[in-house]
């Protein structure tokens, strides 16, 4: 994934075949045979050096207990810094989902209440937790952050609760009831 010998290395994207081998704890070997492949030519779809079509990038995904699936490309608009903040902030043009652990997780997070408290960690299975880290992300949150942090189901639980800025609050609340008002695909 990197070389020891660079110190600027940045880790290559991975492949869906080499995430979803990853994740099922499967060798390269083990997949290839399963799929019915090759070692050498798993390998290869993995550094991108081949390209497999789509019904066996599928196969071999299946095989490792995956899904290829279509999922909607999330927009981030960055809007400047309103009166009384110091920084911009970051509104998505839908909302996501977080597989399961890592909405529920313990985050290490900026003081979320005052400078004079040491609370550094927050639990998103905690409702009280996940409300705090939500209001301070919908502020102040990049889109790394955003992506990595916050569940759009979990957040249209909260919202009704929340206390967000205008006009950070106005711009989120757009969003947030597009997702209410849907159509749900069939």
């Amino acid at each position: 994934m990197y070389d020891a010998g660079v110190t600027n290395w940045r880790p290559q994207p991975r492949t869906v075949i080499e995430e979803a081998r990853l994740a099922s704890g499967l060798g390269q070997a083990e997949l290839a045979a399963l799929a019915g492949t090759s070692q050498p030519t798993l390998s290869a779809y993995e550094r991108g050096k081949k390209s497999p079509g789509l019904a066996v990038a599928e196969r071999i995904v299946n095989v490792a207990g995956w899904n290829i699936a279509l999922q909607p490309r999330v927009s981030f608009t960055e809007h400047p810094e309103p009166p009384g903040f110091r920084f911009p902030f970051t509104v998505p043009d839908r909302l996501w989902r977080l597989e399961a652990p890592a909405c529920f997780r313990t985050i290490k997070f900026f003081d979320l209440i005052d400078d004079d408290n040491d609370k550094f960690w927050w639990d998103l299975s905690i409702r009280a937790d996940r409300k705090l880290v939500y209001e301070r992300l919908l502020t102040y949150g990049d889109e790394g952050s955003l992506r990595l942090y916050l569940d759009g189901a979990l957040l249209i639980d909260l919202w009704n609760e929340m206390e967000v800025p205008e006009p950070m609050r106005s711009h989120w609340a757009a969003v947030v009831e597009a997702t209410v008002h849907a159509p749900i695909p069939v």
